[in-house]
């Protein structure tokens, strides 16, 4: 029997979901920042998330036949986290971390990327058991965490969208070419891992010099609050010729001369 959509208070029904989902994507991004904050290098990359809607829930409820006291238990990924990646390894890194966390449950876990789909999908899926702390009292949530690279996501999108058009009806021509698209898609990944330690250092020297010009625009801005309009433009002009450059090294300089500047106006108003 087809679950009615009447028969569910939706509202109530999807709360602890979005919730889970809510709190699992802001740990997983401040996860990240800590890597950055350290000077690390972050595997992840981007965090999203969703919560499948009433019609969806009912589709898949009515495709598999559950019941109206399964489809908490028996739909796995109401609750949705996905988490891309630059490289291949590093999928398989945070898919370990996951692993390691005391405040979820690794149920199942489903690799795509060591067996893929026929469609040529890749990612690793886990299903965690995450436990919420509601007005009700402990409530534990199952919810899907899919982990793929950059290139691997796009590829999914693509495909989400093509199979949405098609359903379960795509032309074989299309679905030849997904098929090649993910095959190349598998080498780029691959290529992208083997210069991975290049790129990387790449985005933390862009990163630390991103920083120290941030922080000497602050600087620069609290410097402003003494009224030193000489000196703001004596160091503006240092500033933006060394803005251009890639030397590091004499931003950083310039970065501990404006602080030692600032400690000297700071001491002299106490």
């Amino acid at each position: 029997m087809e679950i009615d959509a009447l028969d569910i208070d939706w509202t109530t029904f999807l709360l602890p979901y979005k919730q889970a989902v809510n709190e699992l994507q802001l740990k997983f991004s401040v996860l990240k920042e800590q890597y950055l904050l350290k000077g690390e290098y972050s595997p992840i990359q981007n965090v999203f998330s969703r919560v499948k809607s009433p019609d969806s829930i009912l589709e898949k409820a009515k495709k598999y036949g559950y019941t109206l006291d399964q489809i908490d238990y028996k739909i796995k990924d109401i609750a949705g986290i996905r988490i891309v990646t630059q490289f291949e390894a590093d999928v398989v890194q945070v898919a370990a971390l996951i692993k390691l966390r005391r405040d979820m449950r690794v149920v199942t876990i489903k690799d795509y990327i060591a067996n893929p789909k026929p469609s040529g999908y890749r990612s690793i899926h886990l299903i965690v058991e995450y436990e919420l702390d509601t007005v009700n009292g402990a409530e534990t949530i199952l919810c899907e965490i899919q982990i793929r690279t950059l290139a691997m996501d796009f590829w999914s999108t693509i495909e989400h969208s093509l199979n949405y058009k098609y359903k379960d009806a795509m032309p074989p021509n299309i679905q030849e070419r997904l098929v090649l698209a993910a095959r190349s898609i598998k080498d780029i990944d691959g290529e992208m891992d083997m210069i991975k330690d290049e790129i990387t250092d790449a985005q933390r020297l862009f990163r630390r010099k991103s920083n120290i010009i941030n922080a000497i625009i602050e600087d620069l801005n609290r410097l402003s609050r003494y009224g030193k309009k000489d000196m703001i433009k004596k160091y503006y002009k240092i500033f933006a010729e060394m803005r251009e450059s890639d030397n590091t090294l004499q931003l950083t300089l310039l970065q501990k001369e404006l602080e030692k500047e600032i400690r000297t106006f700071s001491d002299n108003t106490i």
